[in-house]
């Protein structure tokens, strides 16, 4: 055998040994690739807040359901805030108090924006933007025998003492809500409140009328259907309140026995 053929035998199996090696890497499956780890970021820490179930107008009365518990980040959390860790039966705690300022919904509850029964500013915060409230006294009598409640609807009449004519009585302010009868706000589920004393919420000029009547003569409340209770404190007979503010500017005068009433700054 010349050297010719040796080399090409050489070559040959060469080249048979590096196509057996090409055809087995082929036939093998490719490596997995190496997983990829992730890290997830840690989950911030929350804590419960009271906030607002509504939107809320100053001078709301708020219950239990006014409010809700909701997450809030801890970093977040203010001094004021409200938590259930430290205060767990807040919602009935605050059930009842009265909004100072306007809530929206989700907003946190802040105490300072709450004002509860009994607390200095209640009153101020219960009567609504415009409004008066004035004191006049009552008995059980005048009163509908205690079965007049806070939030309730009453007429203001007045009975007063005339010469030769016995005694007058007159409808001083219809349809006037009661925001109190002595220190008692709310209806507590008695049905009856007896108290010498109800606060009532007036206009301006209303407030000039029934003052009169309280100097002039006897109050009487009279009790109005929950059915016939629509819109704020009127005049009757559909006076506007010019005419009631040109009758609280009126003054009575007795002269030798004699009782005249004059009215200022108008007819009498």
């Amino acid at each position: 055998m010349n050297a010719v053929r040796l080399i090409v035998l050489a070559v040959a199996a060469l080249a048979a040994v590096f196509a057996a090696l090409f055809v087995r890497s082929a036939m093998q499956p490719a490596a997995a690739p190496a997983p990829v780890v992730v890290e997830q970021a840690a989950a911030p820490e929350v804590v419960q807040v009271l906030v607002a179930a509504r939107d809320m107008s100053p001078s709301s009365r708020v219950s239990g359901a006014d409010f809700r518990w909701t997450n809030w980040p801890v970093e977040a959390v203010m001094p004021a805030f409200i938590t259930r860790e430290a205060r767990p039966d807040a919602m009935d705690e605050l059930s009842g108090a009265v909004t100072r300022a306007a809530f929206v919904d989700g907003e946190p509850i802040l105490p300072g924006k709450l004002v509860q029964p009994g607390e200095a500013g209640f009153m101020a915060a219960v009567i609504d933007p415009g409004m008066r409230a004035v004191a006049v006294p009552i008995s059980a009598e005048s009163g509908a025998g205690g079965f007049i409640l806070p939030n309730d609807r009453v007429d203001v009449l007045v009975t007063t003492s005339a010469r030769d004519m016995g005694y007058i009585s007159e409808v001083l302010v219809e349809n006037v809500r009661v925001l109190a009868i002595d220190q008692t706000y709310v209806d507590d589920g008695e049905g009856v409140v007896l108290g010498s004393t109800a606060t009532l919420e007036l206009t301006p000029q209303q407030t000039s009328s029934v003052a009169l009547g309280v100097a002039e003569g006897d109050i009487v409340l009279a009790l109005r259907s929950v059915a016939d209770r629509e819109g704020g404190p009127r005049l009757p007979n559909g006076a506007d309140d010019e005419a009631g503010e040109r009758r609280g500017r009126g003054v009575r005068i007795i002269r030798y026995g004699a009782e005249q009433r004059v009215a200022l700054g108008g007819t009498p």
